[in-house]
C-alpha cells in the first residue's frame, strides 16, 4: 500500500467531530487503540478503495458486541445482492455474530457491516494499516466475485 494516497481521520462516535487529521504514522498504530479509546472511530479514504467502488472505510470497537467493526459503502447495483451475501456467508463466521448489508437507494450502494473478528485471517493484533491492508484484500476479492 502507498501509504501517501491513505486519508486518516479520527472522529468522536457521540458528536461526529474530528478528533485529529493523522499523519501516515498513525497507521502504524495497533488496531487495539479503538479498543482503548472506544469513543473514537477512524476514517480511511484512498484512491485504491476508490478503484474497488468503496468511497471510504470506518474502522472502530464496538465496545457493546466487543468487536472490531469495519463499515464501507458499496457501490454495486442492488440486484447483486445475492452474490454479495453468498460471498459474505462463504468468509464469514455466521454462528457467532451477524455482519449487515443495506442497499441505500439514494446514494446507490450497499452499506455494509462486518464485525471483523470473525472473518478467517483477521488478527486483533493489526495494526491499523494492517487491518486497512486485509480489508482493502477482502473487499478485493468480494468485488471480483461479483464479476464486475
Amino acid at each position: 500500500m502507498s501509504k501517501q494516497n491513505v486519508i486518516c481521520e479520527r472522529y468522536d462516535k457521540e458528536t461526529e467531530e474530528l478528533v485529529s487529521k493523522d499523519s501516515m504514522e498513525f497507521l502504524s498504530t495497533p488496531l487495539s487503540h479503538f479498543k482503548e479509546k472506544k469513543n473514537e472511530y477512524a476514517y480511511l479514504q484512498s484512491e485504491n478503495l476508490n478503484d474497488l467502488k468503496v468511497d471510504g472505510l470506518v474502522l472502530e470497537y464496538d465496545e457493546v458486541f466487543e468487536v472490531y467493526t469495519a463499515m464501507f459503502g458499496l457501490a454495486v447495483q442492488k440486484k447483486l445482492a445475492s452474490k454479495i451475501a453468498t460471498y459474505l456467508d462463504e468468509h464469514y463466521n455466521k454462528e457467532k455474530m451477524n455482519y449487515s448489508m443495506m442497499f441505500s437507494g439514494d446514494e446507490g450502494l450497499w452499506e455494509i457491516n462486518l464485525p471483523l473478528n470473525y472473518i478467517d485471517q483477521f488478527s486483533e493484533n493489526f495494526t491499523i494499516e494492517e487491518a486497512y491492508q486485509f480489508l482493502q484484500s477482502f473487499i478485493s476479492s468480494l468485488v471480483e466475485a461479483l464479476e464486475l
